[in-house]
């Protein structure tokens, strides 16, 4: 598991616990911009000993290939986290694959960085862990996620019903995938 990795613009890192303060902080800055398209959150998420138990969580999830989950952060400001790409529910033998989910700061929204951060932790996916298909759910009124997963060649296969429950009601999601292309080889 490569715990850091770079893309033109961004650095993506496993975070160690010690930075639940910066993962809550994030968190607070984007309470109302992400909240709409997520599950109710724990009454106590929003505090830094949540949010370190949940980094040491997904770090032990991280270590046996269940899940990966990189912090983004730019090169020229490498000490705010801009965003995130994880992948969850990751399955291997007869089916390899998985489903990602990702969160861009609401200040740093459109302007690619979300797209990059998803385009690489999608190579990740394919290239070192070996997944054939990468999953992604996204609410109909989604539309800057939706265009995000259509730009980077994710299909929308259909309606997944009441399947998010979202402030408190149960909601209709897309379900968009992508397969991996494996060259064809000629004989």
């Amino acid at each position: 598991m490569n715990m850091y990795c770079e893309t033109e613009r961004l650095v993506l890192q496993v975070l160690p616990t010690y930075y639940n303060r910066q993962v809550l902080q994030f968190f607070e800055e984007n309470k109302e911009h992400l909240e709409p398209w997520e599950a109710k959150r724990d009454k106590n998420f929003y505090t830094p000993n949540y949010q370190k138990l949940l980094l040491e969580a997904e770090y032990n999830q991280m270590l046996h290939k269940k899940m990966l989950r990189y912090y983004l952060f730019l090169k020229e400001n490498p000490e705010r986290i801009i965003g995130s790409v994880c992948a969850n529910n990751i399955r291997y033998g007869a089916f390899d694959n998985c489903s990602i989910g990702y969160k861009i700061h609401h200040v740093f929204c459109r302007q690619g960085f979300g797209e990059e951060g998803v385009k690489k932790i999608v190579e990740i996916l394919f290239t070192q862990y070996g997944m054939h298909r990468i999953e992604a759910m996204v609410h109909p009124k989604n539309q800057p996620s939706i265009g995000l997963l259509e730009k980077i060649g994710f299909e929308r296969e259909g309606i997944s019903r009441e399947a998010a429950k979202l402030e408190g009601n149960w909601q209709d999601m897309y379900r968009y995938s992508l397969l991996q292309k494996k060259e064809e080889t000629i004989i």
